[in-house]
């Protein structure tokens, strides 16, 4: 069991590697789609199969989807280059936040003995589910996390929308005439 959480989460991150270093978008979130689908696997091994649903409902089937809708709707063109670019200077970036975020993680939950408890592992706490259990985790010990999540899924949302706005000075032709000289002739097949 172990071995496979190990596998699970290796692929997990190569994977999640394939997603940023791959140049064709819709690979990309292909790649993303099937980071989610592994992530869920692990969540199955830790016995939290409502979690891993959710996974795969909320982001695969929501998120991935419109990713993938607005990455077709943009049609980018890839150049292929020789050249590596910032890809070293992201890839420093991104380990000092990854250990800034774990720093920061560890300093706030270090006394935190929930963890150490056995609710994971039975699953039951005082005679309640994996769904009650995770409903108490999320609204009192996550509720900031919980909370900053939903505000960055309506920012994602709000610049999808706004991606697909046009924004035109012209004023479409109408033919006002015709459209007003409409009748309800049609309705008498109906009677």
């Amino acid at each position: 069991m172990e071995l496979i959480h190990f596998l699970l989460g290796f692929f997990v991150c190569v994977t999640g590697l394939f997603v940023f270093f791959t140049e064709n978008p819709v690979h990309s979130v292909l790649f993303l789609i099937l980071t989610f689908f592994l992530s869920a696997g692990i969540l199955v091994l830790f016995n939290a199969e409502f979690l891993a649903l959710i996974f795969i409902i909320v982001y695969v089937g929501a998120i991935a989807v419109l990713f993938l809708f607005v990455v077709m709707m943009l049609n980018i063109k890839t150049v292929p280059t020789n050249e590596p670019g910032l890809i070293p200077v992201a890839f420093l970036l991104s380990l000092l936040l990854l250990m800034l975020i774990f720093l920061f993680l560890e300093k706030s939950y270090s006394g935190w003995n929930f963890w150490n408890s056995q609710v994971f592992l039975t699953g039951m706490v005082d005679g309640i589910g994996n769904i009650e259990t995770l409903g108490q985790a999320l609204f009192s010990w996550f509720l900031i996390p919980f909370l900053l999540a939903g505000i960055i899924l309506l920012v994602a949302m709000l610049g999808a929308i706004n991606l697909t706005l046009n924004f035109s000075s012209q004023r479409k032709s109408e033919i006002s005439f015709r459209q007003l000289s409409r009748s309800d002739r049609f309705l008498s097949f109906f009677r």
